[in-house]
Parts: structure tokens; sequence; C-alpha cells
């Protein structure tokens, strides 16, 4: 054991001047101008009779904060859309359409059955989107939801918005039992 502590430290002791040696070495820097790239001659686009500039392209900067981590970049750069948001179904017609079949109401949750105008029947929550104007179930009542939708301009803005009540039809009279 004693030996390989010996032969450790000779090894280290003559290793460590030529280790230190060849870090002071400097190697001699070249000084070279940084390559430019000449960006590509604009050529004056087409305009329409009314000045506006036909060939105009959208913006192209990518804000890095809010871009999808997961997309292609490839895809960013080209300029194509990424994928548009997957409509659920119920979200495929208007809210008039809809028929309000049932409703469990109880303090901690309350959850509501609707029947879509094709016949089938989901169970739908508080928060849930609803119709085809992104309407949100603001409310859950006994006998009644109730929908906010919004209604939003070319820009996305909001210009209005109003409550729609879906309501359990009124139950005609039963036949009578003979």
């Amino acid at each position: 054991m004693a030996r390989i502590f010996k032969i450790s430290l000779l090894a280290l002791l003559f290793a460590s001047p030529l280790f230190l040696a060849s870090c002071k070495k400097e190697e001699p820097q070249q000084v070279s101008a940084p390559a430019v790239k000449k960006a590509p001659a604009v050529q004056s686009a087409p305009q329409a009779a009314g000045g506006i500039d036909i060939a105009a392209k959208p913006d192209t900067t990518i804000d890095a904060r809010h871009r999808n981590p997961f997309q292609s970049h490839l895809i960013l750069m080209k300029g194509i859309e990424g994928p548009k948001k997957v409509r659920g179904p119920i979200e495929c017609c208007d809210l008039t359409l809809f028929r309000l079949v049932a409703v469990v109401a109880s303090p901690e949750s309350s959850f509501a059955l609707v029947q879509a105008p094709d016949g089938k029947r989901y169970v739908v929550k508080r928060g849930d989107i609803i119709g085809s104007r992104e309407g949100r179930i603001i409310m859950i009542e006994p006998r009644s939801i109730t929908v906010k939708e919004y209604n939003k301009d070319e820009n996305g803005k909001v210009i209005s918005s109003e409550d729609i009540e879906i309501k359990i039809p009124a139950e005609k009279e039963a036949p009578q039992r003979r």
C-alpha cells in the first residue's frame, strides 16, 4: 500500500509541472472581421389602386416566451399556422338547438345532461364550453343551466355578452291510468 502511495506521489510531482506549463501557453489570436450577411434586395411589390401593398407578408417575428415549445421550429420559420383548436361535440351548433334533459344539483358540484341536435346526450358541468360561439356554462340550477356567450369582432375583441338560460322543458300532461 505504501509503495502505491509513493508511486502516485512521484507521478503527481512529475506530471503537475508539465500540466501547468501546457496551461500557460497562449495561442495567437487571429483578428478577422466578423462575417456579415447581406440582406436580399427588396423589390417593390405590386400595389393596388388604393396604395395598399398586396404582397405584404405577415409579421414573422416569434416571441420565444409565447410560442409552443413542442411545435417544430421549421413550421414557425415557414410561417405555416399550427394546429387549430379542436372543437368538441357540444361546440357544433347554436345553443337554441340543445335540450336540457336532467340536472343533478348539489352544493359541492352540479352536473347536467344535455341532448345535442344529433340526439346524443352529454354530461356537462360548470365551466364547460358549449355552443358554436364558445359559450361557457356559468351556473347550474335545479331546473336550468345558464350559459354566457361573448360576441366578438374580427379582431377577437369582445363587443358584448349575453346570458342564455336553457330550461328543462315543461312536462306535458301525463296520460291518466285506468
